[in-house]
């Protein structure tokens, strides 16, 4: 249901962490199921990819990049990975 569309794999997890901290919040979006792991990292575990970055881990790759995502508020930035996760979960079904 919240694809809009049929999935080919039965079950996932949506893991969201909100820290608040003095500085900046640690906050992340992970998406698992069997053949990925995905999601927006807000804290400081790559520092060189700006204040949020992305990942994506399966079995073949293991990719991290800028995440593009500075939504401060915890609420925001959820939102805005929600809305990001169905066309990003598109691109990990095989053809």
């Amino acid at each position: 249901m919240f694809l809009g569309n049929e999935f080919p794999r039965e079950q996932a997890t949506v893991e969201v962490t909100w820290r608040p901290r003095a500085d900046t919040d640690v906050q992340r979006v992970q998406w698992v199921d069997e053949a990925v792991s995905l999601g927006w990292h807000k804290d400081d575990d790559h520092d060189e990819l700006g204040t949020t970055h992305f990942q994506i881990e399966t079995d073949e790759k293991r990719v991290h990049e800028p995440g593009r995502l500075e939504a401060e508020a915890p609420l925001s930035f959820l939102e805005t990975c929600l809305q990001r996760l169905p066309a990003v979960l598109e691109e990990t079904i095989p053809e």
